[in-house]
Parts: C-alpha cells; sequence; structure tokens
C-alpha cells in the first residue's frame, strides 16, 4: 500500500538517526520482496502504454552498486512500453563530482537520440544524483523519482556498515575528511538541493535498513515534489511490488511540456 504526501513538517528538531538494529537486519527479506512482485504481477493492472506514449527511462543504480541491479526495473520499464537505459556505472563508488559529470553526458546525449526529456530514476546515492541532473538540467529530465534517496546527512543516516565502507573509501583516496560527507566540496553538498523547475517523486519506506527513512523525505513544501511511501526494504526497492505500481503510474503520465521550447515561445511571443 502506498501514501502520498506533499509536505511532511519541517526539519528544525529533527536529529539524525540511523535505522534501528531490526530494520537493518530486515534488509535480508529483500529475495521475498522480488518474489512477491513477480507472484503480483499476473494479476495486477499494469498501465501499459503505446509508443506514441512512451518514455525514455534512465536507471541510476545506488552506491557501491552498478547497473546490474537495476535490470529487473529496466525489464520492468520495457515490459510497460518504454525505453530503458542504464547509467553505464559499474560501482557506484567514485567522486560524486566526476560522477554528475558522467551522468550529465549520458543525459544529454539519451535526451538527444531519442529527442524528448528523461525520466531519471535514482536508487539511494543515484537518487541525489537524479535530483542533481533536474537540478541542472531541467530541459532534459521529464520527472525525477528517487527510491530511498539519503537527500540529508547521507553518511550520518545510513547504518553502521554502509558508513565504514564509505569512510573506507574516502581513506583510499586520501579524503577521509570530505570525499562522500557532507563536507566534499566537490559533489555531496548537492544532496539538498531541489530540482525547482522538474516534477520529483520521492519513495522512501519507514522500515528502510540502510538509510534512516526521515532523511529520505522531501520536506522542501515545494507543488513540484511529492513523497510516496512504500512498504519494503532499503534494497528490496529495486524489486518491490508496491514501488513499482508507483513507477509505473508516474510513466503513465502525459508528457510534459519541454521548458526549452516553451521559453521559446514565450520569447517569439513578445
Amino acid at each position: 500500500m502506498t501514501q502520498a504526501y506533499g509536505y511532511v513538517g519541517p526539519l528544525d528538531n529533527v536529529e539524525p538517526q540511523r535505522p534501528s538494529f531490526f530494520d537493518a537486519l530486515g534488509e535480508l527479506r529483500f529475495p521475498f520482496e522480488a518474489s512477491l512482485f513477480w507472484l503480483g504481477a499476473l494479476s495486477y493492472p499494469w498501465p501499459r502504454v503505446e509508443p506514441a506514449n512512451s518514455k525514455t527511462v534512465m536507471l541510476i543504480p545506488g552506491f557501491m552498486a552498478g547497473d546490474v541491479t537495476l535490470a529487473p526495473m529496466a525489464t520492468f520499464c520495457r515490459w510497460l512500453g518504454h525505453r530503458a537505459v542504464f547509467a553505464g556505472i559499474w560501482s557506484n563508488s567514485k567522486c560524486p563530482r566526476e560522477s554528475v559529470e558522467h551522468l550529465s553526458q549520458r543525459l544529454a546525449r539519451t535526451a538527444e537520440r531519442w529527442d524528448s526529456p528523461i525520466v531519471v530514476i535514482g536508487h539511494s546515492l543515484g537518487g541525489i544524483y537524479a535530483r542533481e541532473l533536474g537540478h541542472r538540467n531541467p530541459d532534459l529530465v521529464e520527472r525525477v523519482i528517487t527510491l530511498g534517496a539519503p537527500i540529508r546527512w547521507p553518511r550520518e543516516s545510513s547504518n553502521h556498515a554502509v558508513a565504514a565502507v564509505a569512510r573506507s573509501i574516502a581513506r583510499i583516496r586520501g579524503k577521509a575528511e570530505g570525499c562522500l560527507s557532507e563536507a566534499c566540496s566537490c559533489g555531496m553538498r548537492m544532496n539538498e538541493i531541489s530540482p525547482k523547475d522538474v516534477p520529483t517523486t520521492v519513495i522512501y519506506s519507514r522500515t528502510d535498513g540502510v538509510v534512516h527513512w526521515q532523511s529520505c523525505v522531501d520536506r522542501s513544501a515545494s507543488p513540484m515534489v511529492e513523497n510516496v511511501e512504500v512498504l519494503g526494504s532499503h534494497v528490496g526497492m529495486a524489486f518491490s511490488a508496491d514501488v513499482y505500481r508507483v513507477l509505473a503510474a508516474r510513466l503513465a503520465l502525459p508528457h510534459r511540456p519541454r521548458l526549452r521550447l516553451a521559453a521559446s515561445n514565450s520569447e517569439f511571443a513578445h
């Protein structure tokens, strides 16, 4: 069951928290979530689209994950009638600045190839990058959808195992006090930037065992943002029936006008 909320309150009195031990342990249930999806898919009325209404989707994996982790989601999008492309990432653990530059180039090439804005879906850290792409390239992005993306306190809200991996990678790079943290001068400060001109769907779960759910909620009160709660684990969002229902519904929405074209028409009118 999914629940959508436009605004879930300010963060003034909210402190960074990590997932509970039981939520972290619950991440082991993701194979069951995947199985339940494929069983439920047989009877659910999925909104498949005709070629004229299809969208192009770019999928960005989570921290330390690669494109292969979102292969089932890509297959699902294609089955609905949409085009799905991967981010070209083997392991999402590089410098955030370099990653976003790579993704921006891939986004531009994909939009040019299909001559249409792209729906960018990002899982976890990939969701932070998806929001940044929408912020930087609003004319190239149809919609941003984040899955369990820690848009605030990414290191302070993650469970201890994930935080330890992030610290280890930072030490290897010789940037233990900056890289992959809020102090990172080359990327992670992007996490609180909302793509103002792009519709954004923020999906989170209160039983997320990798990052605390409150870090995944957008509290900007922007009319362009919706927060949608689902049931399930963090890893399982890549296979969750609840998540796939939200994705299918948002992908079935009509295309929105391209900002670049709208701007051109406005200038012509004057």
